[in-house]
């Protein structure tokens, strides 16, 4: 009797190892439920059809079986049935491309999103305002260099047409056309000067009166070689303050470059 009740124990073991795993329920895959519960949406199955064809997984069927296999048109239901593989990929593609639909934040979220959407539309702002001041400027500066480049070049041209005549013994009738030209660059000189007081232009101002005193006030000699050596010393001196100038034009064209202070001649310096 114990001998045949033991024969039936092993008996039940092993018919409960046999049949155990073809009864046992299916391992679950949350995840994979989750992807087929998407993609099987009426409004997910329009884009799924668009990614199966994107991948080459099916072609372009009709209106009612949107998918074509083998020269057969199938429905999506028909296609995930028929190739659950071909529908794994595709829905999972799909799901990683869109990555599902992420639960509200809330209104602390929201604000997040927005303040990060405006950084790039106020750095864009930023950037558009600094151009903007950046061209205004060197429009400023390139306008500022121009008025004193010419009107440092009338005065020059006036006292050198007046000097090259003093050579011949004719300039005290070109003396007149100083006037103007002196005027003008004088007036052009103080603005500048009042808008850049480091800069040291009175000294150059001063320079250029003197200079230009020197010129109408010359006791010209009569002997043909003392008089061009005289009007020669004069243009040099000319030119010396026409570089000055110029000096203070490149200053105002570039304001960005560093300079040192505005230098002239030791003798065109006033007592």
């Amino acid at each position: 009797m114990l001998r045949q009740t033991r024969w039936l124990t092993v008996a039940a073991l092993l018919g409960a190892a046999v049949c155990g795993p073809a009864v046992s329920p299916a391992h679950a895959d949350p995840a994979g439920d989750a992807q087929t519960l998407y993609c099987a949406k009426p409004e997910n199955k329009r884009p799924l059809v668009d990614t199966a064809v994107a991948l080459g997984l099916a072609g372009r069927g009709t209106h009612d079986k949107p998918l074509k296999v083998n020269g057969r048109d199938y429905a999506v239901k028909d296609w995930q049935q028929a190739f659950p593989l071909d529908f794994g990929r595709a829905c999972a593609a799909l799901v990683a491309v869109r990555k599902l639909p992420e639960t509200s934040s809330g209104w602390t979220g929201e604000l997040v999103k927005t303040v990060i959407g405006l950084i790039p539309v106020g750095v864009g702002a930023l950037l558009a305002l600094g151009s903007g001041m950046l061209t205004t400027r060197k429009a400023s500066a390139e306008r500022a260099a121009g008025e004193l480049h010419a009107a440092a070049t009338a005065y020059e041209r006036a006292c050198r047409d007046c000097l090259i005549a003093w050579r011949r013994g004719q300039g005290r009738s070109l003396e007149g056309a100083m006037d103007a030209p002196l005027s003008g660059l004088l007036a052009d000189l103080q603005r500048r000067k009042s808008r850049h007081p480091r800069w040291r232009l009175e000294r150059l101002i001063t320079a250029i009166r003197i200079l230009d005193r020197d010129i109408r006030e010359a006791d010209w000699p009569t002997e043909p070689a003392r008089l061009r050596q005289d009007a020669q010393r004069l243009l040099d001196r000319l030119e010396a303050r026409h570089s000055d100038v110029m000096e203070v034009v490149s200053r105002l064209d570039r304001p960005w470059r560093w300079y040192g202070p505005v230098r002239t001649e030791h003798d065109e310096t006033p007592p």
